[in-house]
């Protein structure tokens, strides 16, 4: 353990994983024996109801384990409210009505971004090291308009007749300054109800962070768009979560990582850290294994430390592998990763702050 100033030093970077809503109870105490002491979850529309959150809620703490954040496709990346469609108050009443669940329930954190179609990729399944399954994003398809019928490209289902023949999504292009005020039609009538009910809402970036994605705009490209998003909408119950795989994606363009992570964890912004590595910048990028990609995940790891992040590290987008490496083998071997970087990390900080390490 390391020693400052007479007091054991160790940073409070909770580590956190992924389940299913219906997750088993051989994935919760395998996540015991790893040492993962909290977890979160992406619900169905049909699956958000107290007795179920309160249901998941129980079975998790009973291994132990603490349910960090909930969220749900369904409001995180509604198109009614992100483009300011005829259902958007409906939407917005909605939230507010899952916001509310949550804080009885006391699930204090929940997630949205600004993604009518969700997460987009060229490839879900490229190969990677060994491979590995993987997402891959390659700007040429958007640039050349090279869409094809049968290949999927986004996270939520689209009408893909209308992608290959227009270029667009939704039937026209969405500008930024749109995006924006959707946002800010949205944030205002959600935070009193956050702030009722304690509950965080975390903002994540745009996936890729690019300027538009099939005619809609993005609107979280870059450290400078979350300050304006948080401007907007003052309220310690607004924050980001901190996707390092974005950063990555995007490079100089997002912004100076190592500048960022003390800059917001300063303001109190960072709700929670998805933690991924991709092999290079935009136009074209793979999600990595964390040990193969560009990024500096040692260095990363130690400036979050070093700021003094409390909240949660997920581990994020990790590549599939084998079946012979059974159900559990992405999650043990990445936890494993980040678990060591963890510790090599609050080791290299405290040697920073004149610590000794005993052993």
């Amino acid at each position: 353990m390391d020693v400052i100033n007479g007091k054991n030093f160790q940073s409070e970077i909770k580590l956190c994983t992924q389940v299913s809503p219906e997750v088993e109870e051989d994935f919760l105490t395998f996540l015991e024996q790893i040492g993962i002491a909290y977890v979160y979850a992406w619900f169905t529309e049909e699956q958000f109801t107290y007795d179920f959150l309160k249901d998941f809620k129980g079975r998790v703490n009973r291994h132990g384990i603490a349910v960090a954040n909930v969220g749900a496709v369904h409001m995180a990346k509604n198109r009614d409210i992100i483009l300011g469609g005829e259902g958007r108050d409906a939407a917005i009443q909605m939230f507010q009505d899952n916001i509310r669940m949550l804080g009885e329930v006391g699930i204090f954190t929940t997630t949205f971004t600004w993604e009518p179609d969700g997460v987009w990729a060229s490839d879900w399944d490229y190969p990677t090291r060994g491979g590995a399954l993987t997402r891959k994003w390659d700007q040429r398809i958007l640039e050349e308009k090279s869409f094809a019928l049968e290949q999927r490209y986004t996270q939520i289902p689209i009408h893909q007749r209308e992608l290959v023949d227009t270029g667009y999504t939704h039937q026209r292009f969405y500008t930024r300054e749109e995006m924006w005020e959707n946002y800010r039609y949205f944030i205002q009538r959600v935070l009193p109800t956050a702030e009722q009910y304690k509950v965080r809402l975390a903002l994540h970036p745009n996936d890729p962070p690019i300027d538009a994605v099939a005619g809609v705009s993005c609107l979280i490209r870059n450290f400078e768009d979350y300050k304006r998003a948080f401007e907007i909408g003052k309220s310690p119950y607004l924050g980001m979560e901190f996707c390092c795989g974005c950063c990555l994606e995007a490079g100089e363009r997002f912004g100076d990582i190592f500048q960022a992570i003390p800059y917001f964890q300063q303001e109190n912004k960072i709700f929670l850290v998805h933690f991924r590595n991709v092999d290079k910048t935009l136009p074209c990028f793979v999600e990595t294994f964390l040990d193969e990609g560009y990024g500096d995940m040692l260095g990363i790891m130690k400036a979050f430390v070093r700021a003094g992040y409390k909240g949660t590290l997920v581990l994020d987008h990790s590549p599939r592998m084998v079946g012979a490496a059974g159900a559990y083998g992405e999650a043990a071997y990445a936890n494993g990763y980040i678990r060591a970087l963890l510790t090599c990390a609050e080791e290299l900080v405290a040697s920073e702050r004149g610590g000794t390490h005993d052993g």
